[in-house]
C-alpha cells in the first residue's frame, strides 16, 4: 500500500533514519577507534538533529491517536513508547560510552533503529493509514509541518574517496 501523503514527511524521516542504522552497521564491521569516534559524533549529531524532533512529534500528535483508537491502536502506541524510551537510553550510552564500548552501544543503537523502524513502517504506519480518518490525519499533519522542517534531515553519509 501507498503512504497517504499526510503521512510522508514521517516516513521520509524514517527511511534517512534506516540509512542512520545501516551505516553504523557497515562501518563498524571495519572500523578503527578514530573511525568510531567520528561515528558516533556524526549518529549524536543527527540524533539531536533529526531524530529527537522526530520523536517528540510522533509522541505529542501521532501516539495520542493511535492509543484512542481501536483495534490495537493502544497497543501499538504502547510499543512505540517503549521503543523510543529504549532509543533514547542507547543515545545517552553513546554519549556518555567509554571509547572502548563505544562500538557495542552504536551496535545496539543501530540494531534497535533498525528494527524500530521497520516495524513502524509495516505495521504502526499501515495501522494509522487505515484506521485514522482524514481529520485525524490532517491533525497530525499539521502537527507535523508546525514541528519538523517541510525536508527530511537527510541521514550523515561518509564521503568515498
Amino acid at each position: 500500500m501507498s503512504r497517504d501523503a499526510r503521512l510522508a514527511r514521517l516516513s521520509r524521516d524514517h527511511h534517512h533514519a534506516l540509512t542512520l542504522a545501516l551505516r553504523i552497521q557497515r562501518e563498524l564491521a571495519s572500523a578503527e577507534p578514530g573511525d568510531v569516534a567520528a561515528l558516533a559524533r556524526d549518529v549524536l549529531r543527527y540524533w539531536d538533529e533529526a531524530m529527537t524532533p522526530h520523536l517528540a512529534v510522533e509522541a505529542r500528535a501521532l501516539l495520542p491517536l493511535l492509543a484512542a483508537g481501536h483495534d490495537g491502536g493502544l497497543a501499538l502506541a504502547g510499543r512505540a513508547q517503549r521503543e523510543h524510551r529504549e532509543l533514547a537510553e542507547l543515545t545517552a550510552e553513546i554519549r556518555r560510552a567509554d571509547p572502548a564500548k563505544r562500538a557495542e552501544a552504536l551496535l545496539r543503537l543501530g540494531a534497535a533503529l533498525s528494527a524500530l523502524i521497520r516495524w513502524e513502517e509495516r505495521d504502526l504506519m499501515e495501522w494509522a493509514q487505515s484506521h485514522l480518518d482524514g481529520a485525524a490525519l490532517e491533525h497530525l499533519a499539521e502537527a507535523v509541518a508546525k514541528s519538523l522542517p517541510a525536508q527530511a534531515v537527510p541521514c550523515p553519509v561518509p564521503h568515498l574517496p
